[in-house]
């Protein structure tokens, strides 16, 4: 049986300057928006889950974003 899903798929993509180079992360996934949410709201949401599930990022930089129907 497929796993629920949420009405939208993300990918997030970022980067993390430090002392020693630079480090790359991508992360993706998919969260049902709540109605009249903004594409805003959502980049705010997931950056602020993504940062505080792996606080090394709280410095990380985003370089790219983007957020669809998850409907084919």
């Amino acid at each position: 049986m497929p796993t629920e899903q949420g009405t939208h798929f993300w990918f997030m993509s970022l980067v993390l300057i430090t002392s020693e180079g630079m480090s790359f992360y991508r992360r993706t996934g998919h969260l049902t928006v709540n109605p009249g949410a903004t594409r805003f709201n959502a980049f705010e949401e997931i950056l602020s889950a993504m940062k505080e599930g792996t606080p090394e990022l709280r410095d990380a930089v985003v370089l790219s974003f983007d957020i669809q129907p998850n409907r084919l």
